[in-house]
This record gives structure tokens, C-alpha cells and sequence, in this order.
């Protein structure tokens, strides 16, 4: 979960790494040009703060496949951001978000915890628990991240409360807590969707990861069997909705899961296919989380009843090389 380590410019070496880290960003939609306009974005955020100069980097890695940048890169962009961080008289919070992304996380984390520390029960304080969750998750200490981000989940406000709650509830799956995960990201989906506060460019990434829950525990769920039974729909339904509503807002963060997670429903394999091409392209790991989620969605789709769907949906499964599902 490590991110921009070695992406750390200093001294006289400043000007050359913005430079190789400009080129780098420009090569196209790939893993690493996501990691260098990261952290292009974290070099304009500890010299100039949080604005213009680094929002079209943090707008290109939000577009990306990065299932941790992403998310970050939207809540940076956040309209409401710059208001909280106005309250950190003493940039602390600036000062640690621009060593994260500029690959020097101990310096990142000793801010964070003072921020947390010193602002506790006020804004910067409950900013600063959400920001250290984030960075101890990617850290690769999920079990420490747990309490900053539960703490932030309860105190910050819709955008940043559905982040922490986004955060949280990967730590969940992650520890087989499969029922308060689905709750957690439940919860999460609601918090970031622009009608409750929230914004177009976290609401994607936390739909999809709601959804990728849904479709492989779907039979198992309490949370699936309860909207079955109160709204009389069906457990297909229940799955497709989360990326029913990130397809529709889709325009700053565009994650290829969602195409695959949508329109696998209606059968229409092209988009699912073109998203798969966009994963394999992006990284090894993002086409293997594409390829898990054809299969955990397949039980939910298929229909032998449709000719057309059945022979797409076995081309797709044996082109990815996938077991028939039991």
C-alpha cells in the first residue's frame, strides 16, 4: 500500500526532480505517471499551499486507477478543503499532506499525530486523525489506522466523514468483518454522494468498493437481505446500484471498475472489455481486482435463458482466464 516512496526532491535537486517528475506524469494512464503527478502535486503543496498550481495534477490522479491516490487526490480537491486548513495557523497539516506525497512519511506522521494531538475536538484535529488513518493504511499498519479513522468517521462532516468511513471499511474487509465493512461502506456511499454533502470525485471510488463487496458476499450480507425484504427487490439489484450511482457521476474520478460492474448487467461487453484493456494498462494488480470482480459478478448476471448473454459472458470468462463459477 506504499506510495511515492523515492519521490522526495530536496536542495539543489528540486528543479531536475520536478522535471523528470513532469515527464514521467505526462506518459500516459499508467501506475507510475499517476505516482509522479502525486507527487508534483505534494511539491506545489509545500510551496504554494492548496490551490491552482497543483489541481491539475491532483485532477489527473483522482481520473486514474489508483485505489489510494484516487480517493486522496478528490478530497484534495474538495471545495470545502481550503476553509478547514485555514484554520491550521501553523500549516502543519499543509506541511505533513506535502511530505506524504513527496515520499517521506515519518515526517508526515510525527505532523499529523502532533495536529491530532494538540487540535483535538476541533476541525484541524479531527482533519489531521483522518489524514494520519489514510497515511498509516498505505503505511501498511491497517490495525493502527483503525482508531484515527473511527474517531474522524464520527467527528468530521459528510465529505470527510464518508472518506473515513471509506478507509475503514477496507481495514474491515481486510479483518473478515464482512457485515460492519457492508455497513461502514454503506454508510460511506451516502456521505460522499454530492446530494449529501459529499463530491463527484470520491463518490466513484467509494461506490465501487461498495459494490465489489456487495457482488462477491451478496448471499451472505445482512445488509442485502434487508433491502431485499423491505424494498421487494432482488439480490441483483441490491449489487448493481452502487455502480449505477457512480456511473453518474463519473466526470472527475473514472474508475474502469465501475464500467465493468455496470455493464456486465445489461450484457453489454464492449464497455467492460474497453475497462479491462484501461486496468491492464494502469498496473498488474488493477486488471487482477478487474478480473476478480467479472467473476464475483458473474453468478449475478448470468441467465441461460439469454443466448446472446450466456455466449458473451463464457467468451469473456474463458478470455480471462477465469474458473467457471460454481
Amino acid at each position: 500500500m506504499r506510495s511515492n516512496a523515492g519521490w522526495r526532491p530536496t536542495g539543489r535537486d528540486a528543479p531536475q526532480a520536478r522535471a523528470l517528475l513532469t515527464t514521467i506524469a505526462g506518459t500516459g494512464r499508467t501506475t507510475v505517471s499517476g505516482h509522479a503527478a502525486m507527487a508534483l502535486a505534494g511539491i506545489e503543496l509545500g510551496e504554494n499551499g492548496l490551490g491552482a498550481s497543483n489541481r491539475t495534477w491532483l485532477e489527473q490522479v483522482a481520473a486514474g486507477e489508483d485505489p489510494w491516490l484516487g480517493p486522496l487526490a478528490a478530497v484534495m480537491l474538495a471545495p470545502d478543503l481550503p476553509a478547514y486548513l485555514s484554520l491550521d495557523s501553523d500549516r502543519v497539516l499543509l506541511r505533513s499532506l506535502a511530505a506524504q506525497l513527496t515520499g517521506d512519511p515519518d515526517t508526515a506522521r510525527e505532523g499529523f499525530e502532533q495536529a491530532a494531538h494538540v487540535h483535538k475536538g476541533m476541525e484541524t484535529g479531527d482533519l489531521a486523525a483522518l489524514f494520519l488513518g489514510n497515511l498509516l493504511l498505505q503505511s501498511g499498519e491497517p490495525a493502527a489506522a483503525l482508531e484515527p479513522l473511527k474517531y474522524a468517521r464520527t467527528m468530521c462532516d459528510s465529505l470527510f466523514a464518508g472518506y473515513a468511513a471509506f478507509l475503514e471499511g477496507h481495514i474491515l474487509i481486510s479483518q473478515d468483518e464482512k457485515d460492519q465493512a457492508g455497513e461502514v461502506l454503506q454508510y460511506a456511499a451516502g456521505k460522499s454522494h454530492p446530494a449529501r454533502g459529499g463530491n463527484a470525485g470520491l463518490h466513484p471510488w467509494v461506490t465501487v468498493r461498495y459494490g465489489e463487496l456487495l457482488a462477491g458476499e451478496a448471499f451472505s450480507l445482512d445488509l442485502v437481505h434487508d433491502q431485499m425484504e423491505h424494498s421487494g427487490v432482488s439480490e441483483g439489484d441490491v449489487v448493481r446500484q452502487p455502480f449505477e450511482s457512480a456511473l453518474s457521476l463519473k466526470e472527475v474520478s473514472r474508475p474502469a471498475l465501475v464500467d465493468i460492474g455496470l455493464h456486465l448487467f445489461p450484457a453489454d461487453f464492449g464497455p467492460v472489455h474497453a475497462g479491462l484493456e484501461r486496468l491492464k494498462t494502469w498496473s498488474d494488480e488493477r486488471y487482477e481486482r478487474g478480473r476478480r470482480l467479472v467473476l464475483a459478478l458473474y453468478t449475478h448476471v448470468e441467465d441461460w435463458r439469454d443466448e446472446r448473454r450466456t455466449r458473451g459472458l463464457v467468451e469473456l470468462r474463458e478470455k480471462l482466464g477465469l474458473p467457471r463459477p460454481r
